[in-house]
């Protein structure tokens, strides 16, 4: 646009000279002296000349395309310079006649628009009598605006003095639209440059940076006069150079104008962002490359989130397989505990202590599914109001014998500190776990700190902690070591299943996934801080117990039976010389066992049989369902596996208590109880994997008891 406004405007200051040139010769020429006698015929023909001159020169000013003004030399008392000439163009660009205008000072022209500053310049030439040229906002008769490109020259007398001011008038009105338009054009763009949410550069034919807004500067942590001096390859990511390049190559050779690709930046301090970028060539003449528009798009916090969803996915499918993982595992511990029950030898017989050491390897075996369960929140959760001091005390009993003395350990309980709802059982070992792990950190000693406060987590520190975490008040354990701390690598797979930094053979990796699981499964989470150097803390956050209140009638204290942490003495010989609960008219009392696992039924139908019981057994819930039907009044007991094929212990549950309202059910599990916890009328839960006198005693309380309240 601006390419076609200059010779336009050149061509209207040269007109406008012209047009000057023809009136001053107009105001010059020769007044003919008429005499009645003319002396030869000579005078004559060049009056002739001249006039016929002078009338060519009043044509050209006349029908000019330019308005031509003449204004008297001296301005008359209270108003401007008096208008002595005007020709067609001046009529027709103002709307006024010719007669409306001869006499009057050119102030008419001026309205609310017209510029002080401007007029300010027209009176100090007209009175310096210099000439000027300058652009000026005139109105109409019919108060139109209109822009004129204005030219201003004396006409000196023979004294040099200004006899008369010449004035051209160029109307430009549309030349000023159109600049307009181009200067409101550039401002919008810039201001969309300037405040666009997305990164965007242009780069020269040389690769260099030409302009770079502040979205995209702040983007890659620099200044956008620091960009002018760089190439993009001076802040892609190293990996991904050899992907910049062969675009750049494409587009050089011709062969490409546009593409979009995923990529990095490297910030000044060492910070990636990852960007969705987007190139276009704009090319010129011949097809020749000119510059390089890029759009880069920051989405380093949706590749973050992206990253944290498919790793919960695939800690999510990680949980689920090892659940299903222990449930069968827990099954075959069951069957094999139950028959090492069963073997009995004299205690000098010399395969007694390999008989012994098999056992505590399957408890061991099970201490090690206890871990999957925990991490796929799977464990047996009794929920009760702890104490902080009192579940400190008890971890550091055990750990008493198993710390260095080197290590010091500082238990710090704040006085106003709530009880918060949790297991006991599980609390032990979670607090146990991440104890032993603050010990490996400091094989050459340290200080190893059990606190515990009443916080309130904020809107602000949640969002900074893991998905879990929500603001409101919690008591918050924290595990303190002043040991080697974690890397991050380390932090960011530290929850990992399966996953150690410790030698072969000296970890699992399943203790802080345990851990995890744990706490998720008490509402709650982890949240840790490390200095590789310094330590290592990790905050648990609990609900306090007086907020879990509403929820106590689901976490029923359930009879429990499962394995201790440490390794136990083997089993107990088994009470087999008689019925343990016989009926009122000496007939056998009638259980009927339900499990989908065969090697469980058969050896939980030796054990109970042997102890005096009469067993019914089915291998699913659809047909526990038809026996019970057909055996109910003389059923007293019912020993119910939770996950089975075709119908669940739950809904075979319903259906039994349908058929017989006092039905008591003792449910065998190896997930949580919190998959029974809404169902009334069990007696009691035994926890897989489970030992022969184990079931014996499981089976003689439920006998005794009676059907749990409603929740």
């Amino acid at each position: 646009m601006l390419q076609v406004l200059v010779p336009t405007v050149t061509f209207a200051f040269v007109g406008g000279l012209l047009a000057v040139a023809l009136v001053i010769l107009w105001l010059q020429r020769p007044v003919p002296v008429v005499s009645p006698i003319p002396r030869s015929s000579a005078p004559a023909d060049a009056l002739i000349v001249s006039t016929a001159r002078l009338r060519l020169l009043e044509s050209a000013v006349v029908h000019a395309h330019d308005a031509v003004v003449i204004l008297e030399a001296q301005p008359r008392p209270g108003a401007g310079r008096a208008v002595l000439y005007v020709n067609d163009a001046f009529c027709r660009m103002t709307g006024y006649n010719w007669d409306e205008v001869i006499g009057r000072s050119l102030h008419f022209l001026r309205g609310p628009g017209s510029d002080p500053e401007t007029l300010d310049a027209i009176r100090e030439t007209l009175a310096a009598g210099r000439p000027l040229q300058i652009e000026l906002r005139n109105y109409r008769k019919d108060g139109a605006e209109f822009w004129v490109d204005l030219s201003l020259v004396p006409v000196p007398d023979p004294n040099g003095e200004a006899a008369h001011w010449v004035m051209i008038q160029r109307d430009i009105t549309d030349r000023k639209k159109a600049v307009d338009a181009v200067r409101r054009s550039e401002a919008l763009f810039r201001g969309v440059f300037e405040t666009a949410p997305a990164g965007v550069a242009l780069t020269n034919a040389d690769g260099r940076y030409v302009e770079c807004n502040p979205t995209f500067a702040a983007m890659v942590g620099r200044t956008p006069e620091e960009l002018q001096k760089l190439t993009p390859e001076a802040i892609v990511y190293p990996d991904d150079l050899a992907e910049h390049n062969r675009f750049s190559a494409e587009v050089l050779a011709g062969r490409m104008d546009r593409y979009s690709h995923a990529k990095r930046y490297v910030r000044p301090d060492g910070e990636v962002v990852w960007v969705e970028f987007s190139f276009a060539a704009i090319r010129g003449t011949g097809g020749r490359f000119e510059y390089g528009l890029g759009v880069a798009l920051n989405v380093t916090e949706r590749r973050k989130l992206e990253e944290q969803l498919r790793h919960a996915q695939k800690m999510e499918a990680v949980g689920q397989m090892a659940g299903g993982v222990a449930h069968d595992f827990n099954n075959l511990l069951t069957a094999v505990l139950c028959n090492l029950a069963l073997v009995r030898l004299p205690e000098d017989h010399p395969n007694a202590p390999h008989l012994a050491a098999a056992e505590q390897a399957v408890v061991r075996a099970a201490e090690l599914t206890g871990k999957l369960l925990g991490y796929a929140r799977r464990n047996q959760l009794v929920s009760i109001p702890v104490q902080p001091a009192d579940a400190f005390k008890e971890a550091v009993s055990l750990l008493r014998h198993t710390l260095d003395p080197r290590i010091e350990m500082v238990v710090d309980v704040e006085p106003d500190c709530v009880p918060f709802q949790a297991d006991p059982a599980l609390l032990s070992q979670v607090l146990l776990n991440l104890c032993l792990n603050a010990r490996d950190a400091m094989p050459a000693g340290g200080r190893l700190t059990l606190s515990a406060a009443t916080v309130d987590v904020t809107e602000d520190e949640a969002a900074t902690q893991p998905d879990e975490a929500r603001p409101g008040r919690f008591v918050r354990l924290s595990v303190s070591d002043t040991g080697s701390g974690m890397t991050d690598e380390v932090k960011a797979r530290m929850f990992e299943p399966f996953f150690t930094t410790k030698e072969i053979g000296k970890g699992t990796g399943l203790g802080l996934p345990m851990v995890h699981g744990i706490m998720k499964q008490h509402r709650g989470w982890v949240a840790f801080t490390s200095t590789v150097g310094v330590g290592t803390t990790l905050h648990l956050f609990f609900p306090p117990a007086e907020i879990e209140a509403g929820r106590r009638a689901i976490q029923r204290s359930w009879p429990t039976v499962s394995l201790p942490d440490a390794v136990p003495n083997p089993s107990p010989s088994l009470p087999l010389s008689e019925p343990v609960t016989p009926l009122a008219n000496g007939e056998r009392t009638t259980i009927l066992l339900v499990d989908d696992e065969s090697m469980i039924r058969d050896i939980g139908r030796i054990v109970l049989e042997r102890a005096g019981f009469n067993i019914l057994t089915a291998e699913d819930g659809a047909e526990a369902v038809e026996v019970f039907e057909r055996e109910h009044a003389r059923v007293a007991l019912v020993i119910l596996d939770v996950t089975m094929p075709r119908m669940s212990g739950r809904d075979a549950f319903r259906r039994m208590v349908e058929i017989d309202p006092g039905v008591k059910v003792l449910f065998s599990t190896g997930y949580s109880s919190e998959d029974i916890a809404e169902l009334d009328g069990s007696v009691g839960l035994l926890g897989k994997p489970y030992r022969a006198h184990e079931l014996l005693a499981a089976v003689q309380t439920a006998l005794q008891g009676e059907p749990a309240p409603a929740a």
